[in-house]
């Protein structure tokens, strides 16, 4: 009973831990907009105040021990009750501070307190286990195990069960009742007879101290690894599918899962695995070589191989961790300062260091690069360790090396020159081989076939030095950065990455593309006799072309979020003010200088005004009633920004437009069907909706794309559909959409199951 108590305690903690991510971070969405940049800067204060409360854990523990530390953590487990109950209505932008810190003060004075001592929990029970008079406290670490389930099915049951069926209000007070329980619970597992600890009275020499060090080190290297890997994956998938919003909860599962596995009691970690490393690493580095010369896979083949990717690599990092452990328990603590500290540091290595470094998604080669030497430093500590453990077995391994040196020196050498010929060799293979065949202008699939096999074949004949394996990696990244220009079918013009993103600008058949991740914000004739003739989404035959080429006499102030190529300001008439609401400044940039759209128009007397922050948070100071169109071209792509298309996101809207504006909104996607969605949300508020599709007439230089109208008068949109043949669903179609709230919001009803 004592012992299921501490699983079920730790199990609950995680729980309640990851499921308050999510649910505090939607909170912040529509005050701050930019759902990248607002994740982003959440998932840095939750890893640092979990990396806190390991760090207040661990000292508490070792200074003041663990007995005299567990008659006061009944105080600090009642502190967070100060926060109760979630007080969500006060969530607002902090004046005078950027975005970061900003999200950061506000999660503090939130959930500060109970996430620092949720964040505790997992060390301190797994100390007082230690010295409970139980059968499992010869081994704490299984607890971890428990704790990673619980955080596994926090983050499946989140999207799924809780956000679609569970108000938000009263989630938080469910999460407040799970919080008692686990009070509760620490009341079961307290150490009421506890057995002697010898951590509390060990004594620790210069040379253990050391060693301490040294392999605390280690343990930060594969934390910050497998972390680091878990990022880059969840960056490829998103770049190269698109595919459902808060796709980053699958890796993260996988990343929790390994940890699950290898924690418990008995690990499960067969010997295919490790040996499936080097095959693992191999498919990074050809998956990177397909990503570099953009070519396209089915979808469902690369996300499962993706994943097992993800799962190889952080199964061998955490075998590793679990192999390692420390066997005292004075290190105890000190184990998971270092996991936490590493996994801290890869998640601003890839989320915020990369961005500003390279234009590509190198962090898929450099992480597992990182997690390579990780395991590399960490095998020669292990056989460091063990060669010392037994003095009798040390001496008879040193007669025998001593026996054996003249064979095994010359071995070496030839090792150490088999390594740099191998580096040597991928660097001409990656290099050279290019610049070589770039006067063929060979295509993409060509390039590719011709260097994937001596690439993987380098890479497994580095298989048996991690360390060797790994400067392969980083000289593949730092070689095929520019493979695309050496490709027939698309010459690329620029590439830019910031923290919105990866920008391509690309000329291929005569036409300059716009692509940001894997969608196409736009393109344009390069020939100055159709450069004036907006293209894909934006064509002349396309739904929001003719309404605003049909209304543009009465269009003098237009707003648009969303910027693109900026197709669509060429519609704007002459004397006309169209105001550019952008999230991206660089996507300004990218517009102006490689595109013509925006000089067109100001040629036609167009007058353009720039706006940039999230498009919502904007319009808060723009004045009521100064809009005769708002256009919104933000859905168009795999991860859409929620809190631009709920009720609040539309009143916001309709509050800037005149009483008779019209609003349009850009519903294209791939994945979801958002119609039924605008067409409750329009009901709720009295509001009159239609649409209209240029499916099944798609123009060759047009692409098929959906937009929605909306307007307070119902002339407007009887207007639209009786002369330009825009439609509206009956409410037997949509009727069973619930509209979509800053505080509800359900995804996966969106989603097209069956495309």
């Amino acid at each position: 009973m004592v012992t299921m108590s501490f699983y079920l305690a730790v199990f609950l903690s995680a729980f309640l831990l990851f499921v308050i991510q999510p649910m505090l971070t939607k909170v912040l969405l529509p005050d701050f907009g930019g759902s990248y940049l607002v994740w982003g800067s959440a998932m840095v204060f939750f890893q640092a105040v979990l990396l806190a409360g390991y760090v207040f854990g661990h000292a508490v523990q070792r200074r003041g021990g663990v007995r005299r530390y567990a008659r006061w953590h009944g105080v600090v487990l009642l502190m967070p009750f100060a926060f109760c109950p979630f007080r969500f209505e006060t969530v607002g932008w902090a004046t005078g501070l950027p975005l970061a810190p900003a999200v950061f003060w506000r999660l503090l004075v939130m959930v500060g307190g109970p996430f620092l001592v949720l964040s505790m929990t997992s060390l301190v029970l797994q100390r007082w286990l230690m010295i409970s008079p139980v059968r499992a406290r010869s081994n704490p670490y299984v607890l971890y195990s428990a704790s990673n389930a619980g955080s596994v099915l926090a983050l499946l049951a989140y999207p799924v069960l809780i956000e679609p069926f569970v108000p938000l209000e009263t989630q938080g007070l469910l999460w407040w009742g799970g919080y008692a329980l686990l009070v509760l619970l620490h009341g079961v597992c307290y150490p009421w007879r506890p057995v002697p600890l010898a951590a509390e009275i060990a004594p620790v020499n210069d040379k253990t101290a050391a060693s301490s060090r040294y392999r605390w080190l280690s343990w930060f290297m594969l934390s910050f690894g497998a972390c680091a890997v878990l990022l880059a994956v969840t960056n490829v998938m998103t770049f190269d599918l698109a595919a459902v919003p808060m796709l980053w909860v699958l890796p993260l599962a996988i990343y929790l899962l390994a940890f699950v596995l290898t924690f418990k009691q008995r690990m499960w970690f067969p010997r295919w695995m490790e040996a499936g490393m080097n095959w693992a690493v191999v498919a990074a580095a050809l998956f990177y070589l397909l990503l570099q010369l953009g070519l396209t896979v089915p979808p469902a083949p690369v996300l499962l191989l993706h994943l097992v990717v993800l799962f190889v690599l952080c199964m061998n990092a955490s075998a590793r961790l679990v192999r390692t452990r420390p066997e005292g328990e004075e290190e105890l603590t000190g184990f998971y300062v270092a996991l936490a500290a590493g996994g801290l540091g890869g998640s601003l290595f890839v989320s915020w260091i990369v961005p500003l470094a390279s234009t590509t998604l190198v962090e898929y080669l450099i992480a597992p690069a990182v997690l390579l030497a990780a395991c590399g430093v960490m095998g020669q500590t292990a056989d460091r360790r063990l060669q010392t453990e037994d003095n009798e077995k040390s001496r008879k391994l040193k007669v025998e090396s001593r026996n054996g040196s003249n064979a095994q020196h010359p071995t070496r050498r030839q090792s150490a020159c088999r390594q740099g010929a191998l580096a040597v060799g991928l660097m001409l293979v990656v290099v050279l081989m290019p610049l070589v065949l770039g006067g063929l202008r060979l295509s993409a699939t060509l390039l590719f076939a011709l260097v994937a096999l001596p690439v993987a074949l380098l890479l497994r004949s580095a298989a048996p030095r991690p360390m060797a394996a790994a400067l392969l990696l980083i000289v593949l990244a730092g070689g095929t950065g520019t493979w695309n220009r050496f490709s027939r079918v698309a010459s690329r013009v620029a590439a830019h990455r910031n923290y919105y993103g990866i920008y391509t600008v690309f000329d291929r058949d005569g036409m300059r593309y716009l692509q940001h991740g894997t969608t196409l914000h736009g393109r344009q004739y390069l020939d100055t006799a159709r450069c004036t003739i907006p293209l894909s989404y934006y064509h002349p035959s396309t739904p929001a072309a003719d309404v605003m080429t049909r209304w543009q006499p009465r269009l003098r102030d237009i707003g648009m979020v969303g910027l693109g190529t900026g197709a669509l300001a060429v519609y704007a008439g002459e004397g006309a003010r169209l105001t550019i609401y952008e999230l991206d400044p660089d996507n300004h940039r990218l517009a102006e200088q490689y595109f013509s759209y925006l000089a067109q128009s100001r040629q036609r007397g167009v007058q353009l005004d720039f706006v940039f922050g999230d498009g919502r948070v904007a319009l808060r100071d723009r004045a009521a009633g100064s809009l005769d169109l708002l256009i919104i071209d933000a859905f168009n792509s795999g991860s859409i920004p929620v809190h631009m298309m709920t009720i609040e996101a539309l009143a916001v809207y309709f509050r800037v437009l005149r009483e008779d504006g019209l609003l349009l909104l850009h519903i294209s996607n791939r994945v979801l069907d958002l119609a039924p969605v605008i067409y409750a949300n329009a009901a709720a508020l009295g509001l009159y909706a239609c649409e209209q599709s240029n499916a099944g007439a798609v123009e060759p230089d047009a692409d098929e794309t959906c937009w929605m109208a909306l307007s307070r008068r119902t002339a407007a949109i009887d207007t639209l559909k009786a002369e330009q043949f825009w439609v509206g669903r009956p409410e037997s179609e949509w009727g069973g959409s619930a509209p979509w709230t800053d505080r509800y919001s359900h995804l996966f009803g969106a989603i097209r199951w069956l495309r």
